[in-house]
């Protein structure tokens, strides 16, 4: 079973439970000490950044916690300022992190505050913020201000988030059934500099941000045959230049030279969508380009 797939210098590397082995080739490799669920990335020198976070119930229990390699450290409240300080509990079960990409100081991006209480008139006025998580001074320093909770955008929401890679543009992609908003922000930011709503049964499954922060990427999760995947690339107007759907979830979406969109689909499929002149002249829709 595989584990997780990451790059590095030489290509890709399948990394499963018992072995592992090198793209393309299959060579074997030894397989990486990779102790988190979840694979966020690997440093220049080659160690993995992986995540995790104990689930009981169907809800967390204790806090999320990062990895390098195998040392692992809790990221509870205290870690995160004022909005740590916002509530006063014992425990950190309702204390959300979520984790993004790797910036270019080897920094990890991160969201976190509690989650807000919600009624469907209300929500509680609960802050959160982005932060870069430092392994080298294991700290995590704010990249926003605190941010107010709101209906569409909170730690409630099921999420996911990217920056570009100097942290100065950075979005959230929430998702309430039926709708995904993407909001944007700037680094040091209170409020989102511009809120896109895309139609989607499914949430995020994947998110980026291009090199010059203009451009967004977003693919969703399949709901069955009825309900596919889509990707889409928002524009710096917040204009959507390209759309397409996927049969299973998209599993990854991710900018490289050229400038090309690379978009994974769960069914084996990828693409690839040359930026401009879709983003530019706002067309563009339809399929990618047949890809590996």
């Amino acid at each position: 079973m595989v584990k997780a797939v990451a790059c590095d210098r030489e290509g890709g590397i399948v990394v499963g439970y018992s072995s592992s082995f090198r793209l393309p080739g299959q060579a074997s490799v030894a397989t990486p000490a990779v102790s988190g669920d979840t694979v966020l990335g690997r440093r220049p020198n080659g160690a993995w950044i992986s995540s995790a976070r104990t689930i009981a119930g169907g809800r967390w229990r204790g806090p999320a916690r990062i990895f390098l390699n195998r040392n692992g450290t809790d990221l509870g409240p205290e870690r995160f300022g004022g909005v740590g300080r916002a509530r006063t509990l014992s425990i950190a079960d309702s204390f959300a992190v979520r984790f993004g990409n790797l910036l270019a100081d080897g920094r990890v991006l991160l969201a976190a505050g509690w989650q807000p209480s919600q009624s469907p008139s209300r929500v509680e006025n609960m802050p959160w913020a982005f932060f870069a998580w430092d392994f080298v001074t294991a700290t995590a320093s704010p990249m926003t201000a605190a941010i107010e909770s709101t209906a569409t955008v909170n730690q409630n929401r099921v999420q996911a988030i990217a920056g570009s890679a100097d942290g100065a543009h950075l979005v959230v992609a929430t998702h309430d059934g039926e709708t995904l908003y993407v909001a944007r922000f700037e680094a040091g930011a209170s409020r989102p500099a511009r809120l896109v709503m895309l139609r989607s049964p499914g949430a995020a499954s994947a998110l980026a941000v291009s090199g010059d922060g203009e451009t967004i990427a977003i693919g969703s999760e399949s709901r069955g045959r009825d309900s596919p995947a889509h990707a889409w690339l928002i524009d710096a107007a917040g204009k959507v230049a390209w759309s397409s759907a996927f049969e299973k979830t998209v599993i990854g979406v991710h900018f490289v030279p050229g400038p090309i969109l690379v978009v994974a689909g769960a069914e084996a499929r990828a693409g690839r969508v040359p930026l401009p002149p879709a983003t530019a002249t706002g067309r563009g829709r339809g399929s990618p380009a047949a890809g590996g």
